[in-house]
């Protein structure tokens, strides 16, 4: 609405200035899980933190544990390993904040807002952080660096910033585009940037479940060459159209009996194999995709080839002939 200035021309008039709303009640659950999985991620990267002092300081990383228990030191062998453990309870935090929101009828923009903040921490800088960590350790641990692998460490560097920016990127966009609908949480534009986290921290995971000093020494070193190339690969994805599943709603929706008893049947599976099994479950997500664009495409082309019009180049049919006949 325009309203006349007072003291000025009657007829020059200028928008009306509107008062700030103000926020007086948030919903008190879901803003709790949102600061957890804030306070999460910036734990993870304290843990990468103290892992390169822990190496800086000569001391190793076996020198000083994590945990003085056994079982807890076997399944969280460093600190950055920590730091993984640390990002899934993010992605629990993450996945149960909205759904909360939503089954209490809690949704707000400002819950909106505050959970795309802790995303950027916790799925943006703190993955980022643990990739460069690892690279670092690794080409500390070699001593003196070849000149090839000091430029190496430098693309790293590049690369964990261009994660953490399409991270950021690819939150805005959901901001955007998503409303407080039901239909709008089912699925995604692009890879959903929790899913794009843990595919980079089951490779972090399955390096340090290694130990250097068998022969998987070589497949740790492969991870650690690999691990850029693969985070740079998923900051594109983050930020593509490609199609993605919600995969909390997918886990949370009603399923046949069956398939409660394959769950159950891959349950000892995952207890035993906990690495294997984080890196097959996150890179299979992180891949459909574009599998599900490829094969989508595929599909369509075989339709569009079967229902595609008879060309000059073809014999006519009888019908077409019988047709003719008939004019």
């Amino acid at each position: 609405m325009l309203k006349p200035v007072v003291g000025e021309n009657p007829g020059v008039e200028r928008p009306a200035v509107r008062r700030r709303r103000r926020l007086r009640t948030i919903g008190m659950l879901p803003t709790l899980l949102t600061l957890g999985n804030l306070c999460l991620g910036f734990a993870a990267i304290h843990s990468c933190g103290r892992d390169l002092q822990e190496l800086h300081a000569a001391k190793g990383i076996d020198a000083s544990p994590t945990f003085k228990r056994e079982f807890l030191q076997r399944h969280v062998p460093s600190f950055l390993s920590l730091a993984s453990w640390m990002i899934v309870g993010s992605l629990l935090c993450d996945a149960l904040d909205g759904r909360v929101a939503r089954k209490t009828g809690q949704a707000s923009k400002f819950g909106e807002q505050l959970d795309s903040l802790a995303d950027i921490v916790s799925f943006g800088v703190a993955p980022g952080v643990m990739m460069v960590t690892l690279v670092h350790r690794e080409i500390t641990q070699w001593g003196y660096a070849p000149l090839q692998f000091q430029h190496f460490g430098r693309l790293t560097l590049f690369v964990g910033i261009i994660y953490a920016c399409c991270a950021a990127l690819r939150l805005a966009r959901f901001n955007v585009e998503a409303s407080l609908e039901e239909a709008a949480h089912q699925g995604f534009k692009g890879l959903p940037s929790p899913g794009a986290a843990i595919a980079v921290i089951s490779v972090v995971f399955l390096h340090e479940s290694i130990d250097a000093s068998n022969e998987w020494a070589r497949s740790a070193g492969f991870l650690t060459r690999a691990l850029p190339f693969c985070t740079l690969a998923l900051a594109l994805l983050m930020v593509s159209r490609l199609p993605y599943t919600h995969a909390a709603n997918w886990l949370l929706r009603r399923r046949p009996l069956e398939h409660v008893i394959l769950v159950l049947l891959a349950l000892p599976l995952i207890w035993i194999y906990t690495e294997l099994s984080l890196l097959v479950i996150a890179w299979t997500f992180a891949l459909s995709g574009p599998v599900r664009y490829v094969s989508g495409r595929l599909i369509g082309r075989t339709g569009r080839t079967a229902a595609a019009p008879q060309t000059a180049l073809d014999p006519p049919s009888a019908d077409t002939e019988a047709d003719k006949k008939a004019l």
